[in-house]
């Protein structure tokens, strides 16, 4: 195989070309002009056989032997990009679906920016959600895109789009009020891509399904949602928790542990596994509520699993079994614990706490001193009312 070779497959590759059944990749190489492209997948592109049919080692030495870096995902985690998608008539359905997707070209098999912007979105990447003149939710991307047929709640539109297309998986974060871009033109017009803009100067929707949008215009759509809003603080803080914790996992899908342990430590992301086992062996019940049946508990990190270590995300000494709406407010900081069992709460937190009857709880019972480092952090890094 010749340099060449590669330059055609990615080139092909980056005109939406997918010739064989495309997964989400673990090792990447790096062109010349930055760009990042799937290890395997291009090496097989160049070959023109299946990816199936050769070895990520194999690519691995060839694509290094012709000048390139070779980088896993672990490796190439870059700051978060900021993405706008208008799906009016689509949102309600990727809101409950948890996704966004797209045809992978025109109806006429042009290629369409739009369209191909899902091939280039990365975990832990933003998007904005703009239907019907406002802006109704923000999102993290939580894995990155996938072949995928046309959702079931598309089809009114399939006469309009192929039945094959694009799907990026997305954590999506409702603001309560919307936020509509009209109302501040002037300070967001003068931040609009210069092409392929989501919105025109003056304010209504293009036809552009994702657009990229600068990180700049991305912050301050943030900061718009809390002008208007105070209460979207919450919903802002939500955002980057998500992307934080999805960059996370991604880390350790890309790590070199056993495939067990890094099914365990994801699981333990939201309170499964051995890490619920473990917290159950020392937490009987919900110290708060009373309730006992594991059934109806969740197995919450004390120190939050985004900020743990490999260990500290598996240890027992590390989890509280909460009921649900418990869970919220300690996982969110609006209360906490002091060690020998006061119920700790935030001020903005507190009539809250009272219309859920547990402002009463004087004392839950002192924690055991493999617990209390880790409720120390707590109390000092996540709690709102420290």
């Amino acid at each position: 195989m010749e340099k060449k070779d590669v330059v055609a497959a990615v080139a092909r590759f980056r005109d939406g070309a997918r010739p064989f059944s495309f997964r989400r990749p673990n090792w990447f190489f790096i062109t010349d002009d930055g760009g990042r492209y799937p290890l395997k997948y291009i090496y097989a592109m160049a070959l023109g056989i299946d990816p199936l049919d050769t070895h990520t080692d194999e690519a691995k030495k060839c694509i290094q032997g012709l000048g390139y870096q070779i980088v896993n995902d672990a490796e190439v985690l870059t700051p978060a990009s900021f993405w706008w998608v208008n799906h009016k008539q689509t949102h309600l359905d990727e809101y409950a679906g948890g996704y966004i997707w797209s045809p992978k070209t025109k109806k006429n098999g042009d290629a369409n920016e739009g369209y191909l912007n899902l091939t280039r979105v990365k975990v832990g990447d933003r998007i904005i959600s703009y239907a019907e003149g406002v802006i109704k939710s923000i999102g993290v991307v939580t894995h990155s895109h996938v072949e995928a047929p046309i959702p079931q709640t598309h089809q009114k539109t399939a006469e309009y789009w192929a039945k094959s297309g694009w799907q990026v998986s997305i954590e999506w974060v409702p603001l309560t009020v919307w936020l509509c871009p009209k109302n501040f033109l002037d300070r967001i017009v003068p931040l609009l891509p210069s092409m392929h803009s989501p919105i025109q100067k003056n304010g209504d929707g293009n036809l552009c399904y994702l657009s990229s949008i600068s990180s700049e215009l991305g912050r301050l759509i943030l900061s718009l949602a809390i002008e208007v809003d105070p209460t979207a603080t919450q919903a802002v803080h939500e955002i980057e928790i998500e992307g934080e914790e999805a960059l996370e996992e991604l880390c350790i899908q890309a790590s070199d542990l056993p495939d067990t342990e890094k099914q365990q430590l994801v699981r333990s992301r939201i309170g499964q596994g051995i890490f619920r086992m473990r917290v159950a062996n020392q937490e009987r019940k919900c110290r708060l509520t009373g309730v006992d049946n594991l059934a109806f508990l969740i197995a919450s990190h004390i120190k939050p699993w985004r900020h743990s270590d490999n260990d500290e995300r598996l240890n027992g000494s590390n989890g509280l079994l909460l009921s649900p709406h418990v869970d919220k407010l300690f996982d969110r900081g609006w209360i906490s614990f002091s060690d020998d069992g006061h119920l700790l709460i935030a001020e903005q937190a507190r009539s809250v706490a009272e219309a859920w009857g547990l402002a009463g709880a004087l004392n839950v019972g002192a924690f055991n001193s493999k617990q209390r480092p880790f409720l120390k952090y707590h109390r000092e890094k996540i709690f709102k009312g420290a």
